[in-house]
Formats: C-alpha cells, structure tokens, sequence
C-alpha cells in the first residue's frame, strides 16, 4: 500500500512540473513564413511594424490589429492584441517581438495577443530599431487621406486581385496584408494601360498615382498607370481546401490556385476530385497534360482560376488551349480564316471569299444583321466580326449554329469596323437549347435572352388568364408565351414536362417589375 501511495505522489509531482514548465517556458521564436505550422501554439516572431487600426470594427473594443512584415522581406502576418485601446503604439517601421496564439479560422490565421508585455522590443536594453520607409505607407493616408489629395503619391503594399497583361482596366484594392482577409486598410485603385506579363494577387508593388476623393463613390481612390506597378514580390499560389464552402471559389477566380486532388476525364469533361464524392472541381488541362497522360494522376495541381462561359462553371485553367479541342478557321483550302481578315483587313476589302465559323448570337427573321466567329463559343473563339445577310431567311439562325457563306469584305467608316456582306450561305445543325435551373435567377438567365432554352416546370393559369410555367412545389414560376391551351394540356398530362422556347423578358408597369417569359409559339 505505500508503494502505492508513493507512486501517486510522483506521478503528481510529474504532472505539476510540467504543467509548471509549459507556463513558464519561453515560446519559440519562429519565421513568419512558418505560423502555419503552428496551430494553437504561443510562438514568438521578429519583424517590422508595418500598418495597424485601433478598435478595428467601431465596438469600443480593446483591441489594435497589427500587420508585422518580416525584416528584409514581404511576408505578412495579422497580430490581434488585446489591450487597453488607448495603448501607446510603436511608430510604423518599429522593429518589435510579438508573443501570442496561432489562431486559425476559415483560411484565415493570425496570432492573438494579450497584454502590455505581448509586443516589445527585442534589444536587451528595452531600446528599438526601426527602418525608414521610402514610400508612404498605407496607414498614414488611411488616418489621414486628405493631406494626400490631388497629389502624386507612391505607397507599397499588396494587391487584392491579379492584373492581366491582356486588359487595359483593372479595378482592385491596395492591401496592407497579401490575404484579404487579414487586411487592416484597403484603398480603392483604378489602373488603367496595359502591362508586360500577370502581376498575381497578393504581390507585393510600389504604386505611384494620382490619389483623389470619388464624390459619386464617397471614397477615396487611387489612379494608377500600369506602367507605375514595381513588382517587388509576386504572390504565390492560393492553396484551396476542399473543406471550405464551394462559393468562397469565386473570390479566388482571376488567382493562381493549387488544390490537392484525383484528376480524370468524364463524359462532361475533365474534373479533379477531392476524398468526398462532392469534391470536385472542373478542370481545363493543357496540351502537355493531354499528352502526358493525366487520367487517374493524384497530385497538386496548380494553376489559374477562372469562369468558363463553356463549361458554365468555375475551373481551374492549366494553360487550356481551346485550338486543340475546336480548330479555329481549319476548314479546308477554300475556306479564308477570320483571323487573316482581322490581322490585315485592308488587304482583303472589295474580294469576295468563302467563310465558315459560328453564329455568335441568335439572328430573327425580320433582322439581317449579327456577327459570326470561328469558334462555337465564348472561350473557344478568338476572332467575331460583324456579319450583313443580303436575302431573306425564314427562321431563326441560333446562337452556337454553323455558318458556311461567301461573302464580299466591306469597310464601314460609320461604324470603324470590317463587315462580312453576304450573299449566299449554308447553315449546319443548330445547338441543342441551353438547360435552364430554377434558382439561377437573373444573373445566370440574362445570357440565355434571345436563346433557345428548357426548364422543366408545370403550366398553369392565373385568375386573369396569363400563363406561366411553374416550379413543381414552389412559388418561383415564368410567364409562358403560347396558344394559350397549354395549361389545359398540363392537366392531362399530370406531371411537370420539358419547356422549350425561345428566352425573353417583359415589363410589368404595374409592379415596376422585370420578368422572364418562355416563348413557345
């Protein structure tokens, strides 16, 4: 029995030791780059004091946020500090100690702080160093945005969202933090010229621009050239989780992604999936995926994402190449590409040749305009000129349906651009109508207007005789266009069916109100 009792005595002697230590142990000391690696541990980093808010949410809070930059660097992390809001703050450039938690929630990690002895200066004599800024920074014309107006002003910082070389307007924010999330001061940017190559979100720049009150906007905004961006550091890659919610995607579209998954190929396409069976994520490969064999292949992929008009999804884009799938122009000797017309079309004007490519909006009957490319889809095409009908066609020519023509190359000086006269033509197959899913709503639907659809629905008629179509067991519905016997047709029948019709949209003058009808006649 006293053995017993000894043995219980030590272990809680053990057990108080070291319970003891992890209080008093000092944290480590870590690189910025590497808080990821330290989930819910009290660490300790080195940096520089680079931008902070007090009371970040107006809550008479007691709590500043910091950003603190590695020294000699362009990591960032988010210090939250809970202190006495009227705490002294070290100047921007301060270089500082911060101990605290690594926390982490929903992508987003900072460290979390307590206490006047959480932020201090690492000199042993209590003293600290600092760095002079060479631009201003971000947090200064935060408190105090008007000393700056009507001036050229130049300010480091991060940029929200990537900057395409092949576009000549961009509209982004200016960061104090890579990640949007852990962002303290966000100024409002408008670039405008065309850049050299992809600057990516969360690179570190040097902006010089024009910094001026937006009246109509009531903020303030910041007008840049393109040519004005320094390139200090280029983001990195976003690492997507198949944890987080599918619609946090669309705030990483435009950015280089990396994702971990299977990828293989289904009747719809390519796709990369994750361990459960709604992890999946639409992918475009690159010709050397394709030819290196990419079916089954588990590893990270990386790449760009983007919106596909094609696929109507968000996909990851390897460096996809739609003339591997959809031959622009390769129609045969005869045939004179588009693009030739496009790159010289002088060189052309007053001959006659034959065409062939993709009407790229619906053409009614009573119009004889519209414009025709060589490729059957947004993504797939890389030439549209405007297309002139000379004769009669009793039907609709769909959006997506083949066109072969011979036609005289026009220049018109009242509009500045090449037209396609055409004289005679031969139209292929027209698409299969677009699927419409109740729920969409306005901002998925307006790209059908004009277009064949189906939706599949229930007729039924009002007290004042209109008819619309129905969502089985639900409220949403759409007018129907017809002969006005289809919802007496639909009680025969029992069940919802299939609608087909061409998409358009009416007023109500009453309600002030905009609708989507289905035309069937």
């Amino acid at each position: 029995m006293a053995k017993l009792w000894v043995m219980f005595f030590t272990s809680l002697l053990l057990v108080s030791m070291m319970n003891f230590y992890a209080v008093i142990r000092e944290p480590d000391m870590i690189d910025i780059d590497d808080i990821h690696e330290y989930p819910r541990e009290t660490v300790k980093i080195k940096g520089v004091l680079s931008s902070y808010v007090v009371d970040p949410y107006g809550e008479q809070a007691d709590r500043i946020d910091l950003q603190i930059r590695e020294i000699d660097g362009h990591s960032v992390v988010e210090v939250r500090w809970f202190v006495d809001r009227d705490a002294d703050i070290p100047p921007i450039g301060t270089i500082v100690t911060v101990e605290g938690e690594v926390s982490e929630w929903n992508g987003r990690i900072w460290l979390s702080s307590n206490g006047y002895g959480a932020i201090r200066c690492p000199n042993s004599d209590g003293t600290c160093d600092s760095i002079e800024y060479e631009t201003v920074p971000l947090v200064e014309v935060a408190m105090n945005p008007s000393a700056y107006a009507n001036m050229s002003v130049r300010i480091d910082g991060y940029l929200s969202e990537s900057i395409a070389p092949d576009v000549t307007y961009h509209s982004l924010s200016l960061m104090d933090n890579p990640s949007y999330g852990n962002a303290d001061h966000l100024l409002y940017m408008q670039v405008e010229g065309r850049g050299l190559e992809w600057i990516e979100a969360g690179s570190h720049v040097d902006v010089s621009g024009w910094l001026q009150y937006d009246q109509r906007s009531l903020r303030w905004r910041m007008l840049v050239q393109a040519t004005a961006i320094e390139v200090l550091n280029q983001g990195e890659a976003v690492t997507l989780s198949w944890e987080l919610e599918p619609y946090t995607l669309t705030y990483e579209v435009g950015k280089l992604v990396a994702i971990d998954g299977i990828a293989n190929e289904f009747s719809d396409g390519w796709w990369i999936s994750g361990d459960s069976p709604t992890d999946r994520l639409c992918m475009l490969p690159s010709p050397e995926d394709l030819e290196a064999g990419i079916e089954n292949l588990t590893q990270t992929w990386t790449g760009r994402l983007i919106w596909s008009t094609d696929e109507a999804t968000i996909c990851l884009d390897r460096g996809h190449d739609a003339s591997v799938a959809n031959p622009a122009g390769n129609f045969g000797d005869d045939v004179t590409t588009m693009l030739d017309i496009a790159e010289d079309p002088f060189a052309f004007l007053g001959q006659n040749h034959t065409f062939e490519g993709w009407v790229t909006d619906p053409i009614p009957p009573d119009y004889d305009k519209g414009y025709v490319g060589d490729g059957p889809d947004y993504y797939s095409r890389t030439t549209k000129l405007r297309l002139h009908l000379i004769g009669e066609h009793v039907e609709y020519i769909e959006a997506g349906q083949p066109i072969r023509f011979n036609a005289t190359v026009l220049w018109s000086e009242s509009e500045g651009r090449v037209i396609l006269e055409a004289r005679s033509w031969t139209l292929g197959e027209a698409p299969d109508p677009s699927l419409l899913n109740w729920g969409d709503g306005y901002n998925s639907w307006k790209w059908d207007i004009g277009k064949l659809v189906t939706i599949y629905g229930e007729a039924v008629m009002d007290e004042d005789g209109n008819q619309w179509i129905q969502r089985s067991g639900s409220n949403e519905r759409m007018c129907l266009l017809g002969d006005g016997t289809e919802a007496s047709q639909q009680e025969s029948l029992g069940e919802p069916i299939d609608w087909t019709g061409r998409l358009s949209t009416t007023e109500d003058a009453v309600e002030n109100t905009m609708q989507f009808c289905i035309d069937i006649r």
